[in-house]
């Protein structure tokens, strides 16, 4: 091997050492008795709180979080909340010709989030996600209701699946560095 082509390989190798990402499910820890395989986030369903919803979209986005959060496991004795507020809007994209009527729209969910750890109430991170979804507008009013719900519904698990993949890194991070804290669960 030459020696260009090694120092790139060392170079690639420790620039791959550092990195800290892997799949959010994946295995990290097998337990010798059972062989049973868990992850940082399987540990922690049920103990991650969302704040309330205080409107329509929101719970929306809440909904989706919980579940991909927690499965179906109720939250209790929280280790963590996320907090957050969300916003929306529809803008129109496309009007018919000659009559001037709206065919087309856009609906982009927009969501400010900051995650808590709540035996000290620190923030681990904040930051902000949006999802943008097309939708067909007509002239017939349920199909037109029921477009805009479905896109809602859609940018909601979106912007649901986009903050996962934000906070599960720092979780992770977290759980490595404070592991009496996840022990200590019920």
């Amino acid at each position: 091997m030459s020696s260009p082509k090694r120092l790139a390989f060392v170079v690639a190798a420790l620039a791959l050492s550092g990195c800290t990402s892997g799949p959010l499910y994946g295995t990290t820890a097998v337990d010798p008795a059972t062989g049973a395989r868990s992850s940082v986030l399987t540990d922690l369903r049920g103990r991650i709180a969302l704040a309330p919803a205080s409107t329509r979209t929101a719970q929306v986005f809440r909904n989706a979080m919980l579940y991909k959060l927690n499965g179906a496991t109720p939250v209790s004795a929280p280790l963590y909340e996320l907090r957050y507020t969300t916003s929306a809007t529809d803008q129109v994209s496309a009007v018919e010709a000659g009559t001037g009527t709206p065919s087309a729209a856009l609906y982009r969910m927009t969501v400010n989030y900051e995650l808590v750890r709540t035996a000290d109430v620190r923030v681990l991170t904040t930051g902000q996600r949006f999802a943008m979804v097309p939708y067909d507008r007509t002239n017939q009013l349920f199909a037109a209701s029921r477009a805009v719900i479905d896109a809602r519904d859609q940018a909601g698990e979106a912007v649901a699946e986009r903050i996962l993949g934000a906070i599960a890194p720092v979780l992770q991070r977290e759980v490595f560095t404070d592991e009496p804290a996840i022990t200590a669960k019920n």
